[in-house]
């Protein structure tokens, strides 16, 4: 912007030193004129040039006679002067020559910049000099003029640029202490997330570590109990379900204590069938309880799938029992399989309240929950999403189209060199 406002003051500079020697060129030639019209008014014949003597004279401007052959110019007053620029410029047949500053003192003019209108006739020359000092005055003033404008105009560029700037960095320094507040804020509650997981950890292999004890004792009790009750078939098949669900329970407890050291989990080929029947087996009852319904569907012709079946299962209960909160009584929520290019995907979908952007970007966050104080720890998909993690899989939440929401796990299928490998 500085630049712009240097750039029109050396315009209007141009102009005013064009205009200004315009003004010069307008007075050499009103000189010019005089000094015709006294050339032509003049008695030649008479030696005494009485006429031109008579010429009434005018302030600041001088008037000069050069003779044929002479080369000193005679003045009204008497006095005589060589010039050589005067007669030069006569002998070349020029009307106008400006004279510098010295060169008008020498003729009697103020010490400024003047001008010399010049005619010839019958071999005498007519000089009429004045003097330019109101045109370059005016100039003068006039270059004042600009360059006080100029500076104020700069003045004022820079006042306000640096008013802008000033105001620029002030917004740019609030953001940046706003994105470091928001940085602080969201490393801290990281922290504070990874801080709680921590102790969940620690918490959950406690507790793994002492529910193997009473876990013991509860299977140890249900085989005696299986034991005498040879012949009731009601009473054996109720002590091998608490066996059968005992060890489900010391299973996934070992399970998660090896996902919770970072160990890898023993994968397996395995049919989506059998996933899909063990995780029903396990929340079944919680439906009914719900007055959910639950239909299944399992695609035909699926391919095996890599996974630790009991922690897969797991994921898949975390999944189905988060759809049956979601749901009120009345509702259903529908269970199935499909093949997709190098997965096989595990689809729940309810028809509940569903769910928005922001809470589907945040749900597998841990200890993050709408359930509000009815009974949600925030940590079924959280798990459900790292167990698929360590499957090399994929847990995607979306809205339903309809109603609801849609959460679907994508396990990579067993590929040929894993078969023969």
């Amino acid at each position: 912007m500085v630049l712009a406002v240097a750039a029109i003051a050396l315009l209007a500079d141009w102009d005013q030193r064009r205009e200004s020697a315009l003004a010069l060129e307008e007075l050499a030639a009103g000189q010019a004129t005089l000094a015709a019209s006294i050339a032509q008014g003049l008695n030649l014949a008479d030696p005494s040039l009485a006429p031109f003597k008579n010429i009434e004279r005018e302030a600041e401007r001088v008037l000069l006679l050069l003779p044929p052959k002479s080369q000193d110019f005679q003045a009204r007053e008497g006095w005589q002067l060589k010039d050589e620029s005067l007669r030069q410029a006569l002998a070349a047949g020029r009307t106008t020559l400006r004279l510098d500053r010295p060169e008008a003192a020498r003729f009697g003019l103020p010490f400024r910049t003047a001008v010399a209108g010049l005619a010839s006739i019958g071999g005498w020359g007519v000089a009429v000099l004045t003097t330019a000092r109101n045109d370059r005055d005016r100039e003068q003033r006039a270059a004042w003029r600009l360059a006080l404008s100029t500076v104020l105009a700069a003045g004022l560029v820079v006042a306000f640029g640096g008013l802008a700037l000033r105001e620029r960095a002030k917004e740019a320094e609030a953001s940046r202490s706003l994105a470091l507040e928001q940085l602080a804020r969201e490393r801290e509650q990281r922290l504070e997330r990874e801080s709680r997981a921590a102790t969940m950890v620690t918490l959950a292999s406690g507790m793994a570590h002492e529910l193997g004890t009473p876990l013991g004792v509860i299977v140890g009790r249900a085989e005696q109990l299986e034991a005498r009750a040879r012949g009731d078939e009601r009473a054996t098949h109720a002590a091998r379900t608490i066996i059968d669900q005992a060890e489900q329970i010391g299973e996934v407890m070992r399970g998660f204590l090896s996902f919770a050291r970072g160990t890898p989990p023993q994968l397996s080929s395995v049919a989506p069938a059998e996933v899909l029947e063990s995780a029903l087996g396990l929340v079944e009852h919680r439906f009914l309880e719900a007055g959910v319904r639950l239909a299944t569907h399992n695609a035909a012709d699926l391919p095996l799938v890599r996974c630790e079946p009991r922690l897969l299962g797991q994921a898949l209960v975390n999944v189905l029992l988060n759809s049956c909160d979601a749901c009120h009584r009345g509702s259903s929520v529908a269970f199935e399989t499909e093949r997709r290019a190098s997965s096989v995907a595990f689809i729940v979908t309810d028809d509940g309240e569903g769910i928005s952007a922001e809470v589907a970007a945040r749900a597998v966050e841990p200890f993050f929950t709408t359930k509000g104080n009815s009974g949600g720890t925030g940590l079924g998909l959280a798990i459900a999403n790292e167990i698929v993690k360590t499957h090399r899989g994929e847990l995607e939440i979306t809205r339903n189209r309809e109603r609801g929401t849609r959460v679907a796990i994508l396990i990579p299928i067993v590929k040929e060199a894993d078969v023969h490998g």
